[in-house]
């Protein structure tokens, strides 16, 4: 693992990267569940 020292504004920049990133995959996710329960017409495990 690297030792170096980032700056703080750096691992801020890191840190929200990641929690972009994280959120735009649980949307897709959510995209794909919705759209296979609506493929198969279960609508009850839609909320």
């Amino acid at each position: 693992m690297n030792t170096t020292k980032i700056t703080r504004e750096e691992a801020l920049r890191r840190w929200n990267a990641s929690k972009e990133t994280k959120r735009k995959m649980v949307e897709k996710l959510e995209t794909l569940v919705r759209n296979s329960c609506l493929e198969r017409g279960d609508l009850e495990n839609l909320k």
